[in-house]
């Protein structure tokens, strides 16, 4: 199961005649769609139908900034609550290679907020989630993707480890070397301070005779 979801978020102002909103007391998102498919996708179409309560008090605003806002003029107002619906449309394209043959998506929402905005209207969002049945063609094609991607990490691996013994074997062979150097230039220093002096092998025995005769 593949689970998409974003956010939506929509903006609306009133005449000035009602008020300033105060305070929204009950608000509703409701998605209502139809499928059709086409060559290569299936297309989701419809609206996100909304109910909302405002409370509204008495006061003037300048609509600052509005530009972003939706102009709600058919308000059925009693008292200082005013109803009103909306209608945002909604669309939506799934390539079929990501959906199983013969499944359905489906779309719902949740994590519905609402807030006014300052003096000048009020902001409804919501968010949506779009489910379906992943294909077997891409639930291999993930599966191989992780592989590889396993592979190259492993591979990645060795060749450090593999760097690291090279790096590991010329600091031994290095040190070895200048080991050898610094045993050898030893051994010729001791050249300049030592004589040397050859011995005869009987020199002992020759001259232990002498004195005994």
């Amino acid at each position: 199961m593949e689970v998409k979801n974003w956010e939506v978020k929509e903006q609306f102002r009133f005449p000035q005649s009602f008020g300033i909103p105060k305070e929204i007391k009950t608000v509703k998102v409701t998605p209502q769609y139809e499928q059709s498919e086409v060559e290569d996708a299936i297309q989701i179409g419809g609206i996100y139908h909304i109910t909302c309560y405002v409370r509204f008090e008495e006061g003037e605003h300048a609509h600052h900034g509005t530009g972003d806002f939706t102009q709600i003029e058919d308000l059925d107002v009693q008292g200082e609550l005013g109803y009103f619906e909306y209608a945002v449309p909604m669309s939506v394209d799934i390539s079929k290679q990501k959906i199983q043959a013969g499944s359905t998506p489906s779309l719902s929402v949740q994590n519905v907020n609402s807030k006014t905005t300052g003096h000048e209207g009020i902001e409804i969002s919501w968010i949506v989630n779009c489910e379906y049945e992943t294909s077997k063609e891409q639930i291999v094609k993930a599966d191989v993707q992780e592989a590889v991607a396993q592979e190259e990490q492993e591979e990645q691996v060795a060749q450090v480890a593999q760097k690291e013994t090279k790096e590991l074997n010329a600091q031994v062979q290095e040190e070895s070397e200048n080991l050898e150097e610094s045993e050898l230039q030893f051994i010729l220093n001791l050249d300049d301070g030592y004589s040397k002096l050859t011995f005869p092998s009987n020199y002992v025995f020759v001259k232990q005779k002498a004195e005994e005769e």
